[in-house]
C-alpha cells in the first residue's frame, strides 16, 4: 500500500509547474544625443526685450536686442549684444507717466557659461563688459545675465534671460542712490 501511495504521489506530482530562472540584466542608462542639436559654431539671433531704469523717476520701453557669438563647445560661448529702443520710452513719475525722447540702449560683450540639463535645453549665465546708455546719460562696467535656451533641430533656438546691465548709486554721476538698469529678452537664434 506504501508503494501504491508513493508511485501515486510521484505521478501527481510529475509534470506540474517547472519555473525557468530568469535572469535579470541590470539596464543601462541611454544618453540620447540628437544629432540635429548644434553644440558649436557661430550663432546670430533676435529678441524683444523689455528695458526698464530706475534713477530719479522710472524709465521703461520695449527694445530690440541683437545677438551674436560663438559656441565653442555646449558648455561655454562667447557673446556680443546691442539693445536699443523700439518704441517711445516711457517715464514713470509715480502719478504720471509722460513720453520722453529719451532712448534706451546697451552694447556688451559676454562670457557665455552654460549648463545642459536635457538634450538641447540648457540653463546659462552672461558676465562681461557693457556700456548702457539712458537719454544723454552712459555708464560702462560689469554687466551680468542668466537665462535659458532651447536648441531645436538645424541650428534654430529660442531663449528667455534677464540682464542687469548696472546696478549700484550715482548713474553717470547722478546722486541719485539704487539705480538700475535692466531687460528682460525672448528670442531666437541660428546656430551655423
Amino acid at each position: 500500500m506504501v508503494a501504491i501511495l508513493a508511485i501515486s504521489g510521484n505521478i501527481a506530482y510529475a509534470g506540474g509547474d517547472i519555473y525557468q530562472p530568469i535572469d535579470v540584466m541590470p539596464e543601462k542608462e541611454v544618453i540620447v544625443v540628437d544629432d540635429n542639436v548644434k553644440y558649436d559654431g557661430f550663432y546670430m539671433g533676435a529678441a524683444l526685450s523689455y528695458a526698464r531704469m530706475n534713477q530719479a523717476v522710472e524709465l521703461r520701453s520695449h527694445a530690440l536686442t541683437i545677438v551674436g557669438g560663438y559656441y565653442f563647445n555646449q558648455y561655454v560661448g562667447i557673446e556680443a549684444r546691442y539693445t536699443t529702443t523700439l518704441t517711445d520710452v516711457y517715464e514713470d513719475r509715480g502719478r504720471i507717466v509722460v513720453k520722453t525722447e529719451d532712448d534706451l540702449s546697451n552694447v556688451g560683450l559676454y562670457v557665455k557659461p552654460m549648463y545642459n540639463i536635457t538634450t538641447g535645453f540648457s540653463a546659462y549665465g552672461l558676465a562681461g563688459y557693457g556700456k548702457a546708455e539712458a537719454g544723454d546719460l552712459e555708464e560702462s562696467g560689469f554687466q551680468w545675465g542668466i537665462g535659458t535656451k532651447y536648441e531645436l533641430a538645424n541650428g534654430m533656438g529660442l531663449f528667455v534671460d534677464f540682464m542687469s546691465l548696472y546696478n549700484g548709486e550715482n548713474f553717470d554721476g547722478t546722486n541719485v542712490k539704487d539705480s538700475f538698469f535692466s531687460y528682460s529678452s525672448a528670442g531666437v537664434t541660428y546656430t551655423f
